[in-house]
């Protein structure tokens, strides 16, 4: 880890807070607690983060994922200026983080940097992931002049070969370069942010490599490499991509298939402190409903505080404190596992 740019990383954080957020976070996190306390929902704030899908659209094809594999079973766009605006405006003022990435590849929409110089008008602390296949010169120049206070740039491999087993389509060389370029760019230009993530989801085919992914890092000028435990669709003992070990794992092996290698409590903080927007303004409990099963209101219609506070809400949240397990993508969840460093 590049220590002094996480101590900027925390100072730009910083800058961002007011009195009315950090109130808002104490009433976020005392009506989590008072609801774990007596069983039922209490939400006494406005969620602290706010997760916006930018577009559905992918240039890889990741077999784990709804996008790639082509398993995602809503409709497929990108979110309008106009509707990002109408989402954001009314919450700003109590939001410490915006997220800007769900599904698909955020560099495809042509509203990206649009976004973030927005949010960061807003006084908001701005993240984004991305594959980094769009790291070119013009890019790269807005991701330094947007204000973007984190880039994550998924990076799981260290050849080729290696990293298009999951990352297919990929191009690792590209990759490589176009990381390269960033930091360079960002260090001769004197650039505070954004702070940069190689993000290593942990395979299989890829354990061994987590020695040679760090000088890899080294080497690239990231402030920051982080190893990260992947989620699984097909959970049967022929996934060979799933590690034997389940010290790197989310799971373990029971019988002819993997399970959730620990058991699920009945709670779950993500509901009382952040939103999830799909492209087309649809507000879903959290980012592991992939294909909005679960919606809770159109904020084409409603504004997020109304959703937030609504029955329908209020009622998923009661059936997280009652029985988690029986809800289908909470089975295959991770809230309240860390990833692994």
């Amino acid at each position: 880890m590049n220590v002094r740019s996480y101590i900027r990383d925390l100072l730009n954080f910083f800058r961002t807070l007011s009195l009315r957020k950090v109130l808002n976070l104490l009433q976020v996190e005392t009506g989590y607690l008072f609801s774990l306390l007596i069983r039922r929902p209490v939400v006494w704030g406005m969620p602290h983060t706010l997760s916006v899908e930018p577009v559905t659209r992918c240039n890889l094809s990741c077999p784990e994922c709804p996008v790639g594999n082509h398993t995602l079973s809503r409709p497929s766009g990108e979110m309008a200026l106009e509707l990002f605006h109408k989402i954001l405006d009314p919450v700003a003022p109590k939001l410490l983080h915006l997220i800007l990435y769900f599904q698909g590849e955020p560099f495809l929409s042509p509203h990206l940097f649009e976004m973030i110089e927005y949010a960061k008008r807003r006084n908001l602390y701005v993240s984004t992931s991305t594959n980094g296949h769009y790291l070119d010169e013009k890019n790269i120049r807005k991701i330094l002049t947007s204000g973007l206070d984190r880039l994550i740039i998924s990076l799981d491999g260290t050849s080729q070969e290696s990293y298009e087993k999951y990352r297919m389509g990929g191009d690792f060389q590209k990759v490589k370069k176009g990381i390269q370029e960033l930091v360079q760019r960002k260090e001769k230009g004197h650039f505070r942010n954004p702070l940069i993530i190689i993000q290593f989801l942990m395979f299989r085919h890829n354990l061994h490599e987590r020695e040679q992914m760090k000088q890899l890092a080294r080497e690239l000028g990231a402030d920051r490499l982080e190893f990260k435990t992947a989620q699984f669709y097909n959970l049967s003992e022929d996934n060979q991509m799933i590690p034997e070990d389940p010290v790197f794992s989310r799971y373990r092996k029971e019988g002819q298939k993997y399970v959730l290698k620990y058991a699920l409590k009945n709670r779950c903080p993500r509901l009382w402190n952040t939103a999830v927007t799909s492209w087309d303004g649809k507000m879903i409990p959290c980012c592991f409903d992939k294909n909005a099963e679960h919606l809770l209101g159109d904020l084409n219609k409603r504004t997020v505080q109304e959703v937030w506070f609504s029955e329908s809400f209020n009622r998923f949240r009661k059936h997280i404190l009652k029985a988690r397990k029986e809800i289908p993508m909470c089975r295959n969840c991770t809230e309240g596992l860390a990833g692994l460093r």
